[in-house]
């Protein structure tokens, strides 16, 4: 029994994450979940979320619901040829460069209780969204109040290139 209980105890949280796109020319944005693969990234899932012209408590309410999407799994089995297409159609592009033209891109995780937003630079479609040499990320505890969320995800969305 106390094993069990010591056991239970070292029980992580299941990770919950999802990412949040932003196209600057016509101020669209697009969410979604991902799937999370143990020691192989994460993948996008449906659904994909497109709005526009959200406010910020606006945002970080769909954000909140794309969150809850989120799972972790094994590796898809599709064909990753396959996959980037159904990306690319559930986020309202034909093409890689089309996604990464004047779009920027914030990813977002829930662990063990914090909530980390994650802000990347756009290197284009050649090379992606890519990290900071410093660290940018924004974390708090997953219940802080809304304004305090609302504010975090203010300031990684200001970071973000």
């Amino acid at each position: 029994m106390l094993l069990f209980d010591l056991l239970s105890k070292k029980k992580k949280e299941m990770t919950k994450s999802a990412v949040l796109k932003k196209n600057l020319k016509d101020n669209k944005y697009i969410i979604h979940p991902n799937l999370i693969v143990r020691d192989s990234g994460s993948y996008a899932i449906p659904p994909y979320i497109t709005e526009y012209d959200l406010n910020s408590t606006e945002l970080l309410d769909k954000i909140l619901y794309a969150l809850e999407f989120s799972k972790e799994g094994g590796r898809p089995v599709e064909d990753p040829k396959i996959r980037v297409k159904e990306y690319l159609k559930g986020m309202g592009f034909k093409t890689m460069k089309a996604l990464y033209e004047n779009t920027i891109n914030l990813s977002l995780y829930v662990r063990d209780g914090i909530i980390t937003f994650t802000p990347w630079e756009n290197k284009g479609s050649k090379e992606g969204f890519s990290g900071f040499k410093e660290d940018l990320t924004v974390k708090l505890p997953f219940n802080s109040p809304k304004e305090k969320l609302v504010k975090a995800l203010e300031l990684a969305l200001s970071r973000c290139k």
